[in-house]
């Protein structure tokens, strides 16, 4: 007997991409001291990745606070009497450590900061996987085209012409489009970059454990906790950073091509585990909290693909200590029209920001772009953008 059989085979292309949780890069800001530390990013994913991937990424973000000394007074005499002064109304005349003691800090940020991240994703297990990677950065000048948003032009151009009026916050007093980035703390030792010097910050490790409890199915729910760790490899900061974080996702499916999903996670990291006297000191918080809440809706095409868009949130605590801001006293120059102040006063408050997230997920490869703003008066940094990719390997 003869038997004939028809087999009907789907396109390659019209396979549907997977869709794992939120989808979104590292969204952790390029502050001009936080690049220089391990930085914890939450984990929107549903599940353990059970295939080997790796995703590259570049972030543009412009910081610009202009040079300032701060000053705080160790006679606590002072103290008390700054307590109860409005910080700019607060005089302190140094003449030196003996007659006036103080700890003193010098600050200059002015440049486009750019940090390269390349992350290698791997399953360990049905419920855990490992993600490595490299985090290196630069300081340039934010010419046209390389840094189209981030750059003095744009932002400035954007002042004058739609919102905050001309030189709103002293960029064109001191010259467009230029690196000027050094820092000293109050042991002397300091650190600066160069226009277009590429540093090699660090190496990071994350595990992350993936929870399967009926209750967290049963509502559409998945939940996930990680292990983190990184190594600063710059000459300014040696030393080893550690921490924990816990990410939750809620789905809703809205229609057979829609879906809607919310992710929230937080993490605290311990900076400077293990360190060594001569790094330069980046805050005198040893642990920094962080939150993170993303808002994500998905449409997949008829093509089998899919899109995303995102709206990301995140609040990170203060890298030095709030009481400060009960005696401290600024030097800096008053000519500028706002926020010659900010490159301490920031210091003292939660660094927040807001992202607008985009994906294109085919099978194998997604693409990535974000754009950022702190919606502060330059809480570092100002405006950024990013863009990266994610392969199956």
């Amino acid at each position: 007997m003869l038997v004939i059989t028809y087999g009907i085979s789907q396109p390659m292309d019209t396979i549907k991409a997977e869709k794992n949780g939120i989808d979104k890069l590292n969204l952790l800001s390029t502050h001009p001291l936080g690049v220089f530390h391990t930085r914890i990013s939450s984990n929107f994913k549903d599940r353990a990745r059970q295939q080997v991937s790796m995703r590259l990424q570049q972030q543009s973000g412009n910081v610009f606070q202009p040079q300032l000394e701060a000053y705080l007074p160790e006679n606590e005499a002072v103290r008390e009497r700054f307590a109860s002064t409005t910080w700019f109304f607060r005089t302190f005349d140094f003449i030196d450590q003996e007659t006036t003691p103080a700890q003193i800090y010098q600050f200059e940020f002015d440049a486009v900061l750019k940090v390269y991240r390349v992350d290698l994703e791997i399953p360990i297990s049905r419920k855990s996987d490992l993600q490595i990677g490299l985090r290196g950065f630069t300081a340039v000048k934010g010419n046209y085209p390389w840094s189209y948003f981030s750059s003095d032009s744009t932002i400035e151009w954007f002042h004058s012409n739609v919102a905050g009026g001309h030189d709103a916050f002293g960029r064109r007093f001191y010259g467009l489009n230029q690196v000027n980035f050094n820092y000293t703390d109050a042991q002397g030792r300091s650190l600066s970059l160069k226009n277009a010097r590429l540093l090699l910050g660090g190496i990071e490790a994350s595990y992350h454990y993936y929870m399967d409890w009926n209750w967290l199915s049963r509502n559409a729910m998945t939940l996930n906790t990680g292990l983190h760790t990184g190594w600063n490899l710059t000459k300014f900061n040696r030393s080893v950073d550690a921490g924990l974080s816990l990410n939750l996702v809620k789905l809703w499916n809205v229609s057979v091509d829609d879906a809607l999903r919310l992710g929230a996670g937080g993490s605290v990291l311990y900076r400077e585990i293990l360190t060594r006297d001569a790094n330069v000191s980046l805050g005198n918080n040893p642990f920094m909290g962080s939150t993170e809440v993303m808002l994500e809706w998905t449409n997949m095409t008829t093509q089998g693909n899919y899109n995303s868009l995102a709206i990301h949130y995140q609040q990170q605590t203060p890298y030095r200590n709030k009481r400060e801001s009960d005696y401290f006293h600024l030097k800096g120059n008053f000519e500028i029209n706002a926020g010659w102040h900010n490159a301490y006063t920031t210091l003292l408050e939660d660094l927040s920001s807001w992202s607008l997230h985009y994906t294109h997920g085919r099978r194998y490869i997604q693409y990535f772009v974000y754009f950022k703003e702190d919606l502060k008066v330059n809480n570092a940094p100002d405006i950024e953008s990013g863009i990266g990719v994610r392969f199956k390997l």
